[in-house]
């Protein structure tokens, strides 16, 4: 026997006293569950009981076990315990539904004369509901742990049996409260809607990742009290950040997972909402007035439109004509920080808002008004095979010609978008630039599903009764979709530029922008008009460029990544990394993840629907990348301004020095909550679309490596943008 197993053996320290309470209160659980599962097996199952036992086990393991006892020399041994009394036991306990079996199990004259009276109170019953109102509970679950591991006070609780009994009574408390409306055990009533269980698992899961953080990453021991043994082979400083890892981690999984299921049952329940809602409309139903299309002006637009224009046309004369260092030209800092950074707000915020305003609109205006017999986009082509091409060729070349390094080559880019897209729309009728070419596009049709506004029809009766479909087929008023997306078969935002053209040239005023859940396009499966249904191999594979083309885009630009390309250049005697660099984009963005996905597909025996899970965790890597990317750079904009404004005589010399902005304390914990935010939208939507442990373990894989994958990447030094030392 070893000396560290042997000390393990010899380290439990049995608390009869508590061995004793636990044992009781399974009894009394058991007893009562026994009566009430014979009255109503439906309620209180077995699942249930070994649920409550297992929390209660769970405890007794945290408090009488090695684990107590090694708490107070390793610190990662401290968190492990802290995660089963906080985040492990309570919810075990809860979802046994103790209340009822618990007073069921006690003596009758206890239950009618005592404990009977005392529950029944309204007084009880206030004071009860305002602890485990959400607010509360919260606050004094976060409190709790932060308050104990103060250096003062995680010092008395080690010093003190009293205080330590005291923290762990404070520990197991607070969590019942935190773990309480999540649960909502019977016979309880929900304070809050179950969707906001989703915010405040969040809300917790981002306090808790500051918390760990700081474990994680302090330069010096936060616990100089701390005896640096050497136990197990660990030093001081490797112990406080394994015991932040094991609390990241942990809680991360242990909030994501109920999460999820929150977000599953909100999905079903609005589809089923929805479904029960409709039929008992009254169809002669009319509304006092026709609902507000202020948003569908065509005025508005054209003068977004046409300030767009203004800003391309201005960036593409600064990088022809301007400095030829990124940092000082607008060419290096407009398309690359400012407008990457906006268009993930505003897609998040309102919809697909860049191609309702696209400036290649007015070449693209302009081309369809020359006199040429305009012919109908080839067949072969009406795919996103053309499109995936060109996302990947795209990402290829950011990766190995670094456009936003090079203002001269970002304004031919933006110059040859701006040919491409007056000659296909000179030749071709319809938007098949838009719908088949444009990559900017796809990538935001992409982004769009998680809008949370699309285009729909008020009414389908409205729309059957009508002959002439001037949404599709235009009117004097407006052209219709160009896109081909007919209003009545439109799902979500998947194609949709949201130009409102459909909006305007309806008649009855029945196509409007309207709310939506954001992700609950993912789930629907019904016919899709123009596009068919999202088993599709084209889309599909768009969709997989994209998202794991976030991930290969930020890998890109982070050291070990960089080095590493380096070294297999160098092993090949190649001359620069670029081929290299080309293989791994190729390889990260569209062969792996095809691989993985088509495996995934057989190995559950699904379809490629499921794939479409992916999407909210992409978009969640692209909104932590591009927004890392905006906020660290977002202010070298005046000093660029000043410049340019300065080279055409219209101000003074530049006042502002450029220099390299700080990254905000907070931006990590950001991003690692956009990240895990992503995950979790994206494994309740798999969990939505399967119905089996086999259809769903290899998309959850799938899903947690990226998971993963995110993490690590966003926890490397990240190359910096539009800034100069």
């Amino acid at each position: 026997m070893t000396d560290s197993l042997q000390v393990v053996l010899t380290s439990w320290r049995l608390d009869w006293g508590i061995l004793l309470i636990s044992v009781l209160l399974c009894l009394v659980y058991c007893w009562g569950w026994v009566g009430l599962h014979r009255r109503q097996p439906a309620k209180y199952t077995k699942w249930r009981l070994v649920s409550f036992i297992g929390g209660v086990f769970t405890v007794v393991i945290a408090i009488v076990s090695p684990i107590d006892s090694f708490a107070n020399v390793l610190l990662q041994v401290h968190m492990a315990q802290h995660v089963l009394l906080m985040m492990i036991a309570p919810p075990l306990l809860w979802l046994g539904w103790p209340a009822l079996p618990l007073l069921c199990g006690l003596p009758n004259s206890m239950q009618k004369y005592w404990l009977g009276p005392f529950l029944a109170s309204r007084r009880v019953h206030h004071v009860a509901r305002f602890f485990v109102h959400p607010v509360v509970a919260l606050l004094l679950f976060v409190i709790a742990t932060w308050v104990w591991h103060i250096p003062f006070a995680y010092q008395l609780a080690l010093s003190s049996d009293m205080w330590h009994s005291i923290e762990h009574g404070c520990f197991i408390g607070t969590a019942l409260l935190f773990w309480f409306p999540i649960i909502n055990p019977e016979p309880s009533m929900p304070i809050w809607p179950r969707w906001a269980m989703i915010p405040y698992l969040l809300v917790a899961d981002l306090q808790n990742t500051v918390f760990s953080a700081i474990f994680t990453f302090a330069n010096d021991p936060l616990y100089s009290f701390y005896p640096d043994l050497g136990l197990f082979g660990t030093t001081l400083m490797r112990d406080q950040s394994a015991a932040g890892a094991l609390m990241w981690v942990s809680s991360a999984v242990v909030y994501l997972i109920p999460a999820a299921f929150i977000m599953k049952s909100v999905l079903v329940n609005k589809e089923t909402l929805e479904t029960r809602v409709k039929p008992i409309r009254t169809p002669t139903f009319v509304p006092p007035s026709p609902p507000s299309t202020w948003y569908a002006s065509i005025v508005l637009r054209r003068v977004c439109q046409g300030v767009l224009f203004c800003i391309a046309i201005i960036v593409i004369l600064d990088g022809l004509l301007g400095p030829r260092m990124a940092p000082l030209n607008l060419a290096g800092i407009l398309p690359w920080i400012w407008w990457r950074g906006l268009v993930i707000l505003a897609i998040l915020v309102a919809g697909n808002i860049f191609c309702w305003a696209c400036p290649f609109m007015f070449v693209r205006e302009l081309a369809k008004k020359l006199p040429i017999n305009k012919a109908r986009w080839p067949a072969g082509l009406r795919n996103k095979w053309l499109a995936v091409a060109l996302f990947v060729t795209w990402l290829v070349l950011y990766e190995t010609l670094s456009p936003w390094n090079a203002p001269v080559f970002t304004a031919w880019i933006i110059l040859g978008y701006f040919i491409l897209a007056f000659t296909i729309d000179a030749l071709f009728r319809g938007a098949s630039f838009c719908k088949w070419v444009c990559p900017i596009g796809q990538f935001h049709f992409i982004l769009s599903m998680l809008s949370p506004f699309e285009i729909i029809a008020l009414k389908k009766s409205t729309c059957d009764s009508c002959n002439t479909q001037d949404c599709i087929r235009g009117n004097e008023s407006a052209r219709g979709c160009e896109l081909e997306l007919f209003v009545p078969t439109k799902q979500g935002n998947l194609d949709c530029t949201f130009c409102l053209d459909c909006i305007r040239a309806c008649p009855h005023d029945n196509a409007v922008l309207a709310p939506s859940f954001p992700g609950a396009d993912l789930v629907k499966e019904d016919f899709r008009g123009s596009i068919g249904s999202l088993h599709r191999a084209d889309y599909t594979a768009l969709m997989i460029v994209i998202v794991f083309g976030a991930f290969a885009n930020a890998a890109g630009m982070i050291a070990p990544v960089v080095d590493g390309i380096d070294a297999v250049s160098l092993w090949i005697g190649a001359s620069s990394p670029q081929f290299v660099t080309a293989l791994f984009v190729i390889a990260s963005a569209f062969i792996l993840p095809s691989f993985l996905c088509v495996f995934a597909k057989n190995i559950s025996r699904t379809t490629f629907h499921v794939a479409w899970s992916l999407v909210p965790l992409g978009v969640a890597m692209w909104s932590a990348h591009l927004l890392f990317h905006f906020i660290t750079s977002y202010a070298s904009i005046v000093p660029v301004t000043e410049r340019a404004l300065y080279d055409v005589r219209l101000g003074g010399p530049p006042e502002t020095l450029w220099a390299v902005t700080s990254t905000p304390s907070w931006l990590l914990s950001s991003e690692l909550f956009l990240l895990v935010s992503g995950c979790l939208a994206s494994f309740a939507i798999c969990l939505r679309l399967t119905t089996t442990m086999r259809e769903r373990f290899p998309w959850c894989i799938l899903n947690a490596l990226l998971l993963v994958v995110g993490v690590w990447i966003l926890l490397q030094p990240m190359q910096m943008r539009g800034m100069i030392g």
